[in-house]
C-alpha cells in the first residue's frame, strides 16, 4: 500500500503566473451600456482600470433605476468584472 502524504500544498499552478501576455486594448462597449459612454483608448493600466471600475458602476446604476437585471446586463457585468480581475492581478502593463 502506497503512503501519500497530506499536506502543503501551497505550490500548485493555478498560483503560478499569469498564462500568456495582457491585451493592450480596452473592452469594447458592450450590448447593455449606454451607447454615449466613453470608452478610453489609453494603454495603462491605471487610466484602464479607473474606466472598467466606472462602466460597472454604470450598469449597476442602471439596475439600480430600472429594478431588475437584464440577462446581457448579468453578462456584461461579468465581462467586465473578469477583465477588472486579471488587470488588477498583473503587476505592469506598459
Amino acid at each position: 500500500m502506497a503512503f501519500k502524504m497530506k499536506g502543503f500544498g501551497g505550490f500548485k499552478k493555478s498560483m503560478a503566473k499569469q498564462e500568456g501576455p495582457v491585451d493592450e486594448k480596452q473592452t469594447k462597449l458592450q450590448p447593455s451600456e449606454n451607447k454615449a459612454t466613453y470608452v478610453t483608448e489609453d494603454k495603462s493600466k491605471r487610466e484602464r482600470v479607473i474606466g472598467l471600475e466606472d462602466r460597472i458602476e454604470f450598469i449597476q446604476e442602471d439596475i439600480f433605476n430600472s429594478g431588475e437585471t437584464t440577462p446581457q446586463q448579468k453578462k456584461d457585468l461579468a465581462k467586465l468584472k473578469q477583465e477588472l480581475a486579471v488587470l488588477r492581478k498583473t503587476k505592469n502593463i506598459k
